[in-house]
């Protein structure tokens, strides 16, 4: 049996994008929250649109005790919040981070000045060192992810310091159709992943559009 895999800040738009596709191709998945009525609420509105889903929603503490693989997906402000409370329990664990810290101005979107860390990736595994840390999903609409009738089509840029850590994440990118998964190397590669996501904000406000990214030339 496939052990469930962790949604942390599972109802916001990303977190239950993803939380809905896996759950459409049949993995179990458990969404976490720090108000637990609202990842019941996530988990219940993933079964509406997925009835034979099996998933289920509880305290983000509970969902990191159950689960060796974790999407990471809680607001930036959440971040560290929840590594200085969760931290020891993610050693060994992988811990996919789809956060950017953006900020949104009149100038369009930008990444935000992070504490000592080039990107949110690499704060992440600063702080919890013992944890196998990778970037995926950050270039991704979730839009487009939480409409099940939207046909996706992009690539999943991964990155990472643990290559089998990037193997596993781009095992979870393989699950969702329409995806391809990218092996973009150590974690040098995060901050120009997040940069990327800033600007393909800044596209989808003047086009009115949901952009992804697709790298060319890379062989099949």
């Amino acid at each position: 049996m496939t052990t469930p895999l962790g949604v942390l800040g599972g109802t916001g738009d990303l977190g239950l994008g993803l939380a809905l596709r896996l759950a459409a191709v049949g993995d179990p998945v458990l969404i976490g929250s720090r108000v637990v009525e609202r990842a019941a609420a996530a988990a219940a509105t993933v079964r509406a649109a997925v009835p034979d889903a099996e998933v289920d929603g509880l305290a983000n503490h509970d969902v990191v005790a159950r689960c060796e693989r974790l999407v990471l997906a809680v607001p930036f402000e959440g971040v560290v919040p929840l590594l200085d409370a969760e931290g020891p329990a993610l050693a060994g664990k992988l811990v996919v981070d789809v956060v950017v810290a953006l900020e949104v101005g009149k100038g369009g979107a930008r990444l935000a000045p992070l504490p000592g860390a080039p990107s949110v990736t690499e704060l992440i595994q600063a702080r919890v060192p013992d944890a196998r840390v990778v970037s995926a999903f950050k270039n991704v609409p979730a839009a487009e992810l939480q409409d099940l009738h939207a046909r996706l089509e992009g690539d999943v840029l991964v990155c990472g310091r643990d290559a089998a850590a990037r193997a596993e994440a781009l095992a979870l990118v393989a699950r969702i159709p329409g995806l391809r998964g990218v092996d973009a190397g150590g974690l040098a590669s995060a901050h120009p992943i997040e940069a990327i996501t800033a600007l393909l904000v800044n596209l989808n406000r003047k086009h009115k559009a949901h952009t992804s990214v697709a790298i060319a030339g890379l062989p099949s």
